[in-house]
């Protein structure tokens, strides 16, 4: 029998995937949910994916540790070897969400799903009360992202560099940047406003400039 045949066709969990019809608009029943179907395979085989790396990395860094305190060299040497296919901070982030979270979770490998690593982390470095809050948004389907659970954690958003100076333009490249955004920003917004139907009138300053 060939592998084709032993993977069944659609699985019952992957019809509960909620897709967009801004995505499926056009397609016919038997397509939306060979879409949900991939989806659903893709996001659970990640999942078990990372679970089950982040319990070997986790394993293997206490092996190399020993009893001592502080992770050994040849611990660094390998994550930066490129033996497995993540960078050194993704191989942290995954012992770390093991280490803090994964390993006394109840939820089944398949539920961390559609998270990212660095997400992971952010959960495995949280307190348990928001863990736990985490894990029913995970059982209920509900997307988990980094941003969301930093807000849990009442981690404050770091402003764009670009905005982290306003006003400061030290070289005549910084000002044809600020203006081009400007700009951008500028005629998206009267988009908006002609898109509504909502007038607006220039300022003074405004209409001189047009002038000239």
């Amino acid at each position: 029998m060939s592998l084709a045949e032993l993977v069944p066709t659609v699985e019952s969990a992957a019809l509960d995937i909620p897709i967009s019809s801004a995505i499926t608009d056009g397609l016919e029943r038997h397509q939306v949910e060979a879409m949900q179907e991939a989806v659903y395979r893709i996001n659970k085989g990640n999942a078990i994916y990372n679970v089950g790396c982040a319990k070997a990395l986790y394993d293997l860094r206490n092996n190399l540790k020993g009893s001592k305190k502080n992770d050994p060299r040849q611990w660094t040497r390998f994550k930066k070897s490129g033996l497995v296919p993540f960078k050194p901070r993704d191989i942290t982030d995954l012992v770390t969400a093991w280490e803090g979270w994964m390993s006394h979770s109840q939820l089944a490998p398949e539920k961390f799903n559609v998270m990212g690593i660095r997400t992971l982390f952010e959960v495995g470095t949280a307190s348990p009360g928001i863990q736990k809050q985490i894990e029913g948004m995970l059982v209920r389907g509900v997307r988990v992202t980094q941003k969301a659970v930093q807000e849990l954690k009442g981690i404050k958003p770091k402003k764009s560099k670009s905005y982290q100076k306003v006003g400061v333009i030290k070289s005549l490249v910084d000002a044809k940047l600020k203006i081009a955004v400007l700009e951008d920003e500028n005629t998206q917004l009267k988009a908006l406003l002609e898109k509504n139907q909502i007038t607006y009138t220039l300022t003074t300053i405004s209409k001189k400039k047009m002038k000239t």
